[in-house]
């Protein structure tokens, strides 16, 4: 093993791999002084000469490929179709000071790239190709040598392997012929002496003990009767003592079991109600007492004929539909407005069948503070992050404008619209926002009045059934629907905001499907698409301000549509139960 390390092996190797290396470094700087030089001769000419005079050079020959783009990775010319655009390293490099030195590609074919900067907004990147059998030998001589080095570093492993196998070897050998004579005694006098010593343990009154003995001839028969007889008194014995134990350890275990339970929940810091499937008390935990208000001596029923139940009873109303529900809910009392957050779950015996609720309470009205403090921060930084972007743009255009004028150029005019241009479009985009977030944070009073909730969804709907010949909308509506007391406009910008999202989520093509139905005092409207559906880490975030999972969302979309919901006293939420696409479950009072 030694002998095949040994040189002129890895002397041969390790000068391929020299070779290997020079060749790809000598046609790595082959290529960056290619690049330099197109950029001094591009360079040389006006920006608008540039791509005739890249064309001219490709012409050449000198160069097998060539690029021109500019900072924002536009593409200025390219001499061959199939060039895959340049991605962010690349350009970013180009334009950097040393520049993109020897960049290797191996699709679709063998490739040096190398970039050079012309100026501040446009760069060059030269191409060689490799010739196809010398990267195929390049690479055979590199994988060879990398097979190589990792033998020669393994070969102390494979002499210590062979080592411990042949000792391994040995020492099983050894252990079986141990093994067999060994055996061959037991055989003979062991099953004795353990029928001898059964026999003892039984007249003491140990009735489980066995003889640890198998065998197939006439004493394995009579060791295996032995141990049959001993079991069969064991089981005897056990059956009468556990006969006993169970009536004790029974009523001593539902007692303890009792007590655990009462003391756990009296000691929890949140509150637990469990009610009937009729929704009446059963029972309630100290700490649900302190936030429902509801005295030690008082009678349980009392809690339900509270004005802080009727929320939890719109809760329980929704069960039969959705096995866990969760909401929060607010609470008026004497140190002012509480938020508790809400989670129920229908109770089922071991067959299946619902026989009550349990209701988890918990105050998080600090929480809830910390959360819309930390939104509002958010949003804060969000205003002034996107106020700031479009004032670069802006500076660098009255810059320009300036320094054409200084310089009285003859594209001056062209400077200045061109300028004045982008200034009104970042200003547009600056105002657009404003308005945007004004429209949030001030939404107009709302007058409500009795309409056709029917009525409005189908009208609502109308104008993307004629738009959207890709998009098909179902809607399950009765048509006796008693009328709802809301704001008509308003309320078709909420759901055309809705249809707006879907469609676009869908692409253009999918199914939008609404159903409207009556719930507890509240019409419930559930809206589905068959869109990619809603991440689970965003539900949390979704109806925040500036928060938006779309590349040119402002995020004031669905915050908007949250805040005049709750101006018409209802709700909007994330329907957890579709996973089929994004699903959201609106409820208005009625």
């Amino acid at each position: 093993m030694d002998w095949w390390f040994q040189s002129p092996y890895q002397e041969i190797n390790q000068s391929g791999q020299h070779l290997v290396d020079d060749a790809m470094d000598m046609v790595r700087r082959d290529t960056y002084r290619k690049a330099q030089a197109v950029s001094r001769q591009l360079a040389s000419v006006s920006p608008a000469l540039q791509p005739a005079l890249a064309k001219h050079l490709v012409g050449l020959g000198d160069v097998d490929t060539l690029e021109l783009i500019d900072r924002s990775g536009k593409v200025l010319y390219r001499s061959m179709d199939t060039l895959q655009a340049p991605d962010s390293y690349k350009l970013d490099k180009s334009f950097s000071r040393e520049g993109l030195r020897g960049w290797v590609g191996l699709s679709p074919r063998p490739m040096v790239e190398s970039g050079v900067r012309v100026n501040d907004q446009v760069a060059v990147m030269v191409g060689s190709y490799l010739p196809k059998d010398l990267f195929q030998q390049m690479d055979f001589i590199a994988k060879n040598n990398r097979q190589f080095l990792l033998a020669r570093s393994q070969r102390k492993v494979v002499k210590i392997s062979l080592i411990s196998s042949f000792l391994a070897l040995t020492l099983m050998i050894t252990f079986v012929a141990l093994w067999i004579g060994s055996h061959l005694a037991r055989e003979i006098s062991i099953p004795l002496q353990l029928l001898l010593e059964g026999t003892r343990e039984v007249s003491k009154g140990n009735l489980a003990h066995q003889i640890p003995y198998e065998a197939k001839d006439e004493i394995g028969q009579v060791v295996k009767s032995f141990n049959r007889m001993t079991q069969d008194l064991q089981a005897s014995k056990r059956e009468l003592e556990w006969s006993n134990q169970e009536l004790r350890m029974s009523t001593q275990s539902a007692e303890l079991r009792r007590r655990y339970i009462e003391t756990l929940l009296e000691t929890l810091n949140i509150g637990v109600i469990s009610t009937d499937t009729e929704g009446d008390v059963r029972t309630l935990n100290l700490k649900a007492r302190e936030l429902m208000g509801v005295e030690r001596g008082e009678r349980l029923q009392n809690i339900i004929s509270r004005p802080e139940w009727a929320p939890i009873r719109e809760i329980l109303s929704g069960l039969p539909e959705r096995p866990v529900m969760n909401r929060e809910i607010p609470l008026p009392g004497g140190r002012g407005q509480r938020i508790l957050s809400v989670s129920a779950a229908t109770l089922k015996d071991p067959s299946g069948t619902p026989f009550g609720y349990l209701l988890i309470l918990e105050d998080i009205t600090d929480l809830s503070r910390a959360q819309r403090i930390a939104a509002w921060q958010e949003v804060a930084q969000r205003m002034a992050h996107e106020i700031k972007n479009p004032l670069t743009p802006i500076r660098l255009s009255s810059q320009r404008i300036r320094k054409k004028v200084k310089e009285k150029a003859q594209d001056l005019e062209t400077a200045v619209m061109e300028g004045t241009n982008t200034i009104e479009r970042e200003v547009e985009g600056m105002m657009t926002m404003v308005n945007e977030f004004s429209r949030f944070a001030r939404l107009p009073e709302i007058h409500p009045k009795p309409v056709s909730l029917t009525s409005l969804l189908m009208d609502a709907a109308s104008t993307y059934r004629s738009a959207y010949a890709k998009v098909n909308v179902e809607m399950e509506l009765p048509p006796d629907f008693p009328p709802v007391r809301l704001d008509w406009e308003p309320m078709h910008r909420v759901f055309k905001n809705l249809f707006e999202n879907a469609i676009e989520a869908m692409e253009m093509s999918g199914t939008i499907s609404i159903s409207l139905r009556r719930g507890d005092g509240h019409a419930v409207i559930t809206m589905r698409d068959t869109g990619p559906g809603i991440p689970r880490e965003a539900r949390s975030r979704l109806f925040m301000p500036y928060y938006s999972t779309k590349r040119k969302g402002t995020g004031l979309g669905l915050p908007i549509v949250a805040r005049v919901l709750e101006e018409h006293g209802g709700t909007i939420e994330v329907d957890e139960s579709y996973e089929g696409g994004a699903g959201f479950i609106i409820t208005l009072p009625l």
